[in-house]
């Protein structure tokens, strides 16, 4: 049965070969014919593919390698030649015709000299292909000359709209790769993907005198004009021009588009860092001075935070949520009718709204919270935000209270806490909106430490939203960058771990110390929480925690001590600097400074370093006159390398001990106002975008004292009734009804426009003359309360909230290109008309 099992498998191989040779244009790898198996193999029974020849070892076999040399130079000189751009060698010229020469190479395979010819040449072309001097020169060059070219599917067609990332590069003709710019290639790269645009790119365009094969031929060719050498200058130049379009030119557009994709991800990558970092660098919120003069708001125990949070809905109550200094929730606040407001036109509303706001003022005045913010939901924040500024100032006034901050804070992040796994676990019975008030208030006590809580193994901190293309980018690369904004920011604030083992809710930035993670971050703190110990010390944690050398030298400088806790409570020593940024490496020259910036005599027995350093600490203005140049010539001639970087950085931190580096907090601006409770973005909201809104009524000028006195009202010849000349109402039986309808007040005046609301909450208005092409006189004959509209954008308050819109169909249609986004400089305008007119 097995020897059966061999001979199938030998006539399957020979089948194999035949087909191959009977084919030989399909690739392969073949250099010979396979072996048959040894005898001691016939037991195998798994079957092996027959390995098939390629085109260029059919033609070697055939002899045409021969025929291939008298091209007159090998790929390595023409290399050459084309590395330094001369011809350094040249060509080697056959002195018979190629059709001639090609005739002495007929065999089997290739029966006529045509087909031996154009075999040979495609042999030339695959070794100058292979060619790795070649390829470098000619990578590096099309690399530089690339250019794009786009054109839309019919797909694509219907689908980029002037919405759409690819807008602006729906055509385009030769675009230099080099001008390409951010994330372009990464919305090209997704629209292709996604079957609405073909890309492609090019070496050379059609607006070129010549082509870059024009260039190079010249280094392969002979420069005689015989009729002889003018064939096989031919037969080169195809043979050149064969090896960059079928293998060269495919090969590196692959190369290229890897390349630019890669980049243009990086960059996402880069703008997710930023948006991280800008959210990681705000250092916790502080106190006006003058507040803490008050002995109700001391700040020694830190600062209290009142946060509200809100839903924009009126029936859902809205919550407030009261923070210790430490960051623990000691009291909330159910507040059902915030959202009210106090000039509503019901009396039970501002009843209601009016019982809520007593509730606040009681609870500010019994919790004496040092700041209060509330989360950005939508514009309706504003109006809050003005109701509880109200209730401070009268507070400030009526009870003396110091006046009490009240800042809007960004809510994406709470929103995300308050719907994580975590804050279900932490506050399984408190309702969501409670979870992001506490998230609120955190975030303004410490950013850092509240953003942290979302590193979890559910990796929620790829809810927050950093860039519009970030779930297009490698999700490990940019796991590994944010996780590198949250170690940088970490390792400069540093971490103190007896308040982490106290506080739980700052334990996830414990896996961003250098030298731990979330392996070695979560077995210290586990450590230190069954041993029931404060850590006293750093190096606790070698004796108590069992941490290698290794680990320590890397974790040491930034695990901080507070000291001071510790000064009243143990008998041992305190390290003062383990309360410090210097590592513990560097401890016995912070002493050294510190004597000698005390000017003692080193003969004195009595010195003891350790005074000296807390004499320093009291008063550092004394290390201004310390020589740390001549220091760190010292320490480098002990073998100690270059250390004045060092010097002066322990300098810095004697001066101020793990001082904040981080920017301290400042209200939103204006723009960022618009940003945060629109959740929008310049590149989402601009002017000339167009949008959908609802009529919500019509603008209407009441006439006054010289227009009503200049009023000439119209009568309809037809139906004899009186018009009013402002309103336009046109049934008035007599004229004296007319002046009387003034005269009472009942007219509501001249329709000056349409009042809208946008989906984002802005307010618009479009003014008469935009509403219609045509004349309109009364809004009413074109629009209703309630009816969707499309418009365009021609103005944009973001201090008013409010923006001036157009519904012509002229500007809607935007024939002219006034408002829709600028296309690309490179925007290939001729095509775009040759596909309109084929549509048509």
């Amino acid at each position: 049965m097995q020897e059966a099992q061999a001979v199938k498998r030998k006539k399957k191989k020979q089948e194999a070969a035949a087909a191959a040779a009977a084919n030989p244009d399909e690739e392969g790898n073949p250099e010979k014919e396979p072996e048959e198996d040894d005898a001691d193999d016939v037991e195998e029974t798994r079957l092996k593919h027959a390995v098939r020849k390629d085109f260029f070892a059919v033609c070697r076999e055939a002899g045409l390698d021969g025929l291939s040399r008298k091209f007159g130079l090998t790929p390595e000189q023409f290399g050459e030649n084309l590395r330094d751009n001369y011809q350094r060698h040249e060509v080697d010229q056959f002195p018979v015709a190629p059709l001639e020469a090609a005739a002495d190479f007929l065999s089997k395979r290739f029966q006529k000299a045509e087909e031996a010819l154009k075999a040979a040449r495609y042999m030339v072309a695959l070794q100058i292909s292979r060619d790795p001097v070649v390829r470098r020169c000619m990578r590096e060059t099309f690399f530089e000359r690339a250019k794009v070219c786009v054109s839309p599917t019919k797909k694509g067609l219907k689908e980029i709209d002037e919405n759409h990332a690819c807008y602006s590069m729906k055509y385009l003709k030769y675009k230099p790769v080099r001008n390409l710019e951010g994330e372009q290639f990464l919305n090209l790269s997704l629209a292709e993907r996604e079957g609405l645009l073909t890309l492609s790119i090019v070496m050379d365009s059609d607006t070129q005198s010549g082509t870059y094969l024009d260039e190079i031929k010249q280094l392969y060719y002979k420069d005689e004009f015989s009729s002889n050498v003018l064939e096989w200058n031919n037969q080169r130049s195809e043979a050149l021009g064969y090896a960059l379009t079928k293998f060269l030119y495919p090969t590196f557009e692959k190369e290229l588009k890897v390349r630019l994709l890669n980049e243009s991800q990086e960059g996402v990558i880069k703008a997710c860092c930023r948006k991280l970092y800008n959210w990681l660098k705000v250092a916790p919120y502080t106190v006006d001075p003058q507040m803490e003069e008050d002995e109700d708001f001391d700040t020694r125990d830190g600062i209290r935070v009142f946060a509200i949070a809100y839903e924009n809905n009126w029936e859902v109550p809205a919550f407030g949520a009261l923070i210790d200094g430490s960051g623990e929730v000691s009291e909330y606040l159910r507040l059902p009718h915030l959202l009210k407001r106090k000039n509503a036109w019901k009396e039970r509303e501002r009843e209601l709204k009016e019982l809520d706001l007593k509730l606040l003022r009681k609870f500010i005045l019994n919790k004496k919270p040092h700041v209060i913010c509330l989360g950005a939901v939508s514009r309706e924040a504003l109006q809050i935000i003005d109701d509880i500024k109200a209730v401070v100032a009268d507070l400030a006034e009526n009870e003396q209270m110091p006046v009490i901050n009240v800042e809007l804070v960004d809510n994406d992040l709470a929103t995300v806490y308050m719907n994580s796994k975590k804050a279900e676990n932490d506050f399984r019975d408190y309702p969501p909106l409670l979870r992001q008030a506490i998230s609120l208030a955190r975030r303004l006590q410490d950013p850092l430490a509240e953003f942290s809580q979302l590193c979890t193994p559910d990796e929620e901190i790829f809810c927050l939203k950093y860039h519009p293309l970030q779930d297009n980018v490698p999700r490990d690369e940019l796991t590994n960058a944010l996780s590198l904004e949250f170690v940088i920011r970490t390792n400069e604030v540093g971490v103190d771990i007896n308040l982490v083992i106290t506080h739980p809710h700052t334990s996830f930035l414990v896996q961003f110390i250098c030298g731990l993670g979330p392996r070695m971050g979560y077995a210290l703190l586990k450590i230190l929480k069954q041993s029931h110990q404060r850590l006293e010390s750093r190096s606790q944690l070698v004796t108590v925690c069992n941490m290698g050398p290794k680990v320590f030298i890397n974790c040491a400088g930034f695990i901080k001590i507070d000291t001071t806790s510790f000064e009243n409570s143990t008998n041992a020593y305190v390290e003062v600097l383990d309360g410090s940024r210097v590592h513990p490496e560097a401890y016995e020259w912070a002493r050294k400074m510190a004597v000698d910036a005390l000017e003692y005599d080193d003969v004195t027995e009595d010195v003891n370093p350790a005074e000296a350093l807390e004499e320093i600490l009291e008063n550092p203005d004394k290390l201004k006159d310390l020589d740390l140049d001549a220091f760190a010539v010292e320490l480098e001639r002990q073998g100690y390398g270059n250390k004045s970087i060092t010097l002066y950085d322990i300098r810095a931190e004697l001066n101020h001990r793990y001082k904040d580096l981080r920017t301290p907090f400042r209200p939103p601006n204006a723009e960022e106002t618009f940003n945060m409770l629109t959740k929008e973005t310049p590149q989402t909201f601009y002017i000339g975008k167009m949008v959908t809104c609802q009529v919500v009524g019509i603008a209407r000028r009441k006439p006054r004292g010289q227009q009503l006195d200049q009023a000439n009202p119209i009568r309809n010849d037809e139906t004899g009734l009186w018009q009013c000349p402002f309103c336009l109402k046109n049934d008035f039986p007599e004229l004296s009804e007319v002046w009387n309808h003034f005269d009472a007040g009942n007219c509501p005046g001249q329709a000056m426009g349409v009042r809208v609301r946008l989906d984002n909450g802005v307010s618009g208005f479009i003014l008469t003359k935009f509403i219609s092409v045509k004349k309109v006189t009364n809004p009413e004959e074109r629009v209703q309360v309630g009816m969707i509209l499309h418009c365009r954008i021609t103005k944009i308050d973001i201090e008013r909230f409010t923006v001036d819109l157009t519904c012509r169909s002229s500007d809607l249609a935007d024939a002219n290109n006034e408002w829709r986004p600028s296309k690309d400089l490179y925007y290939d305008y001729e095509g775009e008309e040759k596909d309109k007119k084929s549509e048509r």
